[in-house]
């Protein structure tokens, strides 16, 4: 297939409507449904649409209240119930669906085979927690968890299997939110000669470490990292869906994607979005995005079926960019040959 030399300068920016499709490409997962009271939840990545199904169990928030409002309110209260449903069925759509979308593992070819080709040597930012693109690209032997995020991760191999984490990624998945699949070390225990205790240490700078949790099977050849005090579950590695997200954007790990992904920026000919709608209360998180953007005058290309109200609404504060809408769902986008793309 014949690529654009340039697209190792085109960065991506993922958002939900990018995985939107991934359900309807592969069929139904048979025996693979999540239960929440009477709801039944199909193997697949939610939109924020399906989240207050997903997540409260409720078919939609209360008059007056927002999703948003929901997630606040549980994290709040110390309810970490929702957040934990939310990353069950991520954590499922990324074991069951990546294997029957990726064609080095015995899958035909569809639009997003087609789109890793079109935007075979881009970096990816994304908004998403779960892992899609990154088995798309470990597949393609384009991208590895010790250095694909970003940041130094400390990854681990199978017992027996070939080292590769000398071969560094040619493509970066950066994930702004955080990802279920990395959590972040702050101290150690440490015991100094003489001691008869290990005393606890804070670390010079924060260790990140690979834990693909129940998924570890689609990251062969890699492995869980062994446990570390404080290990988190993964719903605690990423920043919750509520209305002002500026303080989970400063733990360790996200702020040190939002530091490359600037750099990112710095040397790319273009941003193109995909899935992604720029809802108000996420302004503190695409904000440093698009203003890094139209320091560098990059264009901006919007693929969504609201891009043209998106075009008109977010545009105007960043007129150092222009803005390009592609009112698309991501499936008609690539099946059009991606229009729009440079």
């Amino acid at each position: 297939m014949n690529v654009p030399d340039n697209s190792s300068r085109i960065t991506v920016l993922l958002g939900a409507g990018f995985n939107a499709d991934a359900k309807a490409q592969v069929g139904p997962v048979f025996g693979h449904s999540i239960y929440i009271g009477r709801h039944e939840i199909q193997c697949g990545y939610p939109l924020a649409s399906d989240l207050a199904r997903v997540c409260f169990g409720i078919d939609q928030p209360p008059t007056g209240r927002s999703i948003e409002d929901l997630f606040y309110g549980a994290q709040q209260s110390g309810d970490l119930e929702p957040m934990r449903r939310l990353a069950d069925v991520l954590m499922k759509a990324d074991y069951y669906l990546p294997e029957r979308l990726i064609p080095a593992l015995g899958a035909p070819q569809n639009p997003y085979s087609s789109f890793f080709d079109r935007f075979v040597n881009s970096h990816f930012l994304t908004f998403n927690y779960d892992s899609l693109a990154e088995l798309f690209l470990l597949h393609r032997e384009r991208w590895y968890p010790h250095d694909g995020y970003g940041v130094p991760v400390a990854a681990e191999l199978a017992a027996g299997a070939e080292d590769i984490r000398k071969r560094s990624s040619p493509s970066l998945v950066l994930h702004l939110h955080g990802s279920l699949c990395v959590y972040t070390s702050t101290f150690t225990f440490e015991k100094s000669p003489g001691d008869r205790v290990a005393w606890y240490t804070p670390r010079e700078e924060p260790k990140f470490l690979f834990d693909p949790d129940s998924i570890g099977l689609p990251f062969t050849p890699f492995a869980r990292s062994p446990l570390v005090l404080g290990y988190p579950r993964p719903e605690r590695r990423v920043v919750a869906p509520v209305p002002d997200k500026t303080e989970g954007l400063t733990k360790e790990f996200i702020a040190s994607v939002y530091q490359r992904a600037a750099e990112v920026l710095r040397s790319s000919l273009a941003l193109v979005v995909v899935g992604y709608s720029f809802n108000p209360h996420d302004a503190s998180s695409y904000a440093p995005i698009l203003a890094a953007a139209a320091s560098r005058g990059l264009p901006v290309v919007v693929v969504s079926p609201d891009a043209r109200e998106v075009e008109a609404r977010v545009a105007p504060d960043y007129p150092g960019s222009s803005f390009e809408p592609v009112p698309r769902t991501f499936v008609a986008w690539a099946e059009a040959g991606f229009p729009g793309a440079p």
